[in-house]
């Protein structure tokens, strides 16, 4: 099934297993160490996993994983394909994120962003998150450390980002 994304454009769509190939090319390009197709297989065998692909004409462009556990939402992995960075395709799955969330009675998202990946962290800000800790070389293979940060979600916050007309 189909749902449509706060872009027009941008269509959301369960991840399958079909649809590992353009995910792990994108997932290649954008992570150090990116997961593989086993970690996906696993994330689509768990029911506290959320996976999402979105489509732009039929061609996956990003997505995001995530589990919800109890109220809190956490965003395992999201990426959104090279050619489409700066072209507000972040923020729209990011707001489809937050959405999705509402409807399921989530009230908060966290997650984990490399203290030196400023472009991810700059998204995240702009997006209404904020930072609540720091997890000390976290990313072994960068040798990064995280910075953990979070959103908390209510009604208000999500009509004031629409009315905001963000494009990203």
């Amino acid at each position: 099934m189909t749902e449509e994304t706060p872009d027009p454009q941008l269509k959301a769509d369960v991840m399958k297993a079909s649809d590992l190939n353009e995910v792990l090319a994108i997932e290649k390009v954008s992570f150090a160490t990116p997961w593989t197709r086993s970690m996906y297989l696993d994330e689509l065998a768990n029911r506290s996993a959320r996976s999402t692909v979105f489509r732009l004409n039929s061609r996956i462009v990003g997505y995001a994983c995530w589990w919800e556990v109890l109220d809190e939402a956490h965003l395992m992995t999201f990426a959104v394909h090279p050619e489409r960075r700066g072209q507000g395709f972040g923020k729209a799955i990011l707001r489809y994120l937050e959405e999705v969330c509402l409807k399921d009675g989530i009230r908060r998202i966290i997650l984990e962003v490399g203290r030196k990946n400023t472009v991810a962290r700059t998204l995240y800000r702009k997006c209404g998150f904020a930072v609540i800790g720091f997890r000390k070389r976290y990313y072994q293979d960068t040798e990064d450390d995280a910075l953990v940060m979070e959103k908390a979600l209510n009604q208000r916050s999500m009509n004031s980002s629409r009315s905001q007309g963000e494009t990203g």
